[in-house]
């Protein structure tokens, strides 16, 4: 049977989902999909200013997808929940395998082309 879900539910995942429709937050998502890291590791490897994945980190804590957590003076990023990982690399194979698909099918529709030699004097 299939599950389905609450109006309550739909809006918490619609607000959870906003959260990574940003390219720079999905960027930063990856960069922590192995490990915790510091703010400026993070800005290096996503390609952003400190202050830029700053501010987008905090989005994302606010929305529960990254804790943070102090060691020393560093502050460490961490994805909040090992799921989160393993949901987007569902989604991402389902959609990979979908364009897979889309490609096969728009290859098998298109119309065939004869072969046109050009012949070339000896």
């Amino acid at each position: 049977m299939p599950r389905s879900m609450s109006e309550a539910s739909c809006e918490l995942l619609g607000g959870f989902f906003a959260t990574f429709a940003h390219s720079t937050r999905m960027r930063i998502f990856c960069t922590l999909q192995h490990e915790a890291k510091t703010v400026t590791e993070i800005a290096n490897e996503a390609g952003v200013s400190i202050t830029n994945a700053s501010q987008h980190l905090r989005m994302m804590r606010d929305r529960g997808a990254v804790t943070s957590e102090k060691h020393a003076h560093s502050v460490y990023y961490r994805v909040a929940d090992p799921r989160f990982v393993e949901a987007a690399m569902l989604i991402r194979d389902a959609l990979s395998e979908r364009l897979r698909e889309r490609a096969q099918d728009a290859s098998a529709r298109a119309p065939r082309r004869k072969s046109t030699r050009v012949l070339q004097p000896a």
